[in-house]
């Protein structure tokens, strides 16, 4: 494993991180006891920077980052989210997962089983009373007195502009509760708008062969601030990962001709990759890991099977300058498509 420099903190992170969204879930057919020994088998592999929230699987991400390294805190770098308020739905579903799980598997229910709205639509709540007592229920979850980075979970521009959030973050952190806050941005605007504030220390973005927006404008400009960058969904939910036709477009992009235009995108990477000689997840993976002035990237992960494809991807040699003018060039004319 490699290691950065956390912008300006005092933090060195792991180079790749472990994206805690899959986590747990009463419609997850991996047993927890697998998902727990992923995390165990991660720190082992030299990761250190983990990433959950508060409402990932309602709460049991939390909860099984603090079963795994409660006894071992100081060897880890916990990031956690606030914002969004789970329904009451959701808050119900959270008591019962023990029982509800093995009837589920049983049954062989999926979420596509479930009416449209059965679990309740999502809110969000940036108040300052409202992110003190997240806080509070996050670090119980995660059996730790601190947080080493603290998020704001995909915040509206509105929430953003305002500034009121930094008055509670930085409480929190004069309380020694969290040690840096950042934000998880929605957009390349809201970043923008994050970099007027000098104590926000990080910024969490896509980044991906289908999502470079960030590389002309965010990253150059977080690197003149000294924030951090974390690089999320560097596979693009999965488009990078799949065969073609396995990857269900239908059902994900309504529109015929966008649905085209994403197959054709995709189909153009994945040429990249084979005259690199390498699987198109692998090229995804070294594309976001080679771009300078990210700490961290992150990938989802909840089997030992799914981190050891992630680690063999990351020790792959990095790609050739060409190779990312090649990618970089292939962006650029997708652009005009992209609007």
């Amino acid at each position: 494993m490699r290691y950065r420099q956390f912008g300006a903190t005092d933090l060195t992170v792991s180079e790749l991180g472990f994206g805690c969204a899959r986590l747990g879930g009463v419609f997850q057919s991996v047993p927890p006891a697998e998902m727990l020994n992923a995390l165990l088998r991660a720190r082992e592999q030299g990761i250190t920077f983990f990433d959950t929230s508060d409402m990932y699987t309602q709460g049991e991400s939390e909860a099984m980052l603090g079963k795994a390294f409660a006894r071992r805190r100081a060897d880890v770098i916990i990031a956690s989210k606030v914002g969004y308020c789970l329904p009451a739905r959701r808050k119900l579903i959270s008591r019962v997962k023990p029982l509800l799980r093995p009837v589920v598997r049983r049954l062989g229910i999926t979420r596509a089983h479930l009416p449209s709205g059965a679990s309740g639509a999502l809110s969000q709540d940036f108040s300052p009373g409202y992110i003190i007592q997240a806080v509070e229920r996050s670090l119980r979850r995660l059996r730790t007195d601190y947080l080493d980075l603290y998020q704001l979970h995909s915040p509206p521009a509105a929430v953003l502009e305002s500034g009121e959030f930094l008055a509670p973050l930085e409480k929190l952190k004069r309380d020694g509760k969290i040690r840096y806050f950042g934000v998880s941005c929605e957009t390349t605007a809201d970043a923008h708008i994050c970099l007027r504030y000098p104590s926000i220390s990080s910024l969490q973005l896509r980044l991906s062969l289908l999502d470079q927006s960030a590389l002309d404008t965010i990253v150059p400009r977080a690197r003149e601030h000294g924030v951090a960058l974390i690089a999320r969904e560097c596979y693009a939910g999965g488009l990078l990962t799949k065969p073609l036709d396995a990857l269900g477009l239908e059902s994900l992009i309504p529109s015929q001709s966008e649905r085209e235009a994403k197959r054709d995108e995709i189909l153009s990477y994945a040429r990249l990759a084979e005259q690199a000689q390498r699987p198109l997840s692998e090229l995804a993976l070294q594309f976001a890991l080679g771009t300078e002035g990210i700490s961290v990237t992150l990938v989802g992960i909840r089997t030992q099977v799914q981190l050891a494809d992630n680690l063999r991807h990351f020790a792959a040699p990095p790609l050739s300058a060409s190779q990312r003018q090649a990618i970089r060039e292939q962006w650029a004319v997708t652009l005009p498509a992209k609007g």
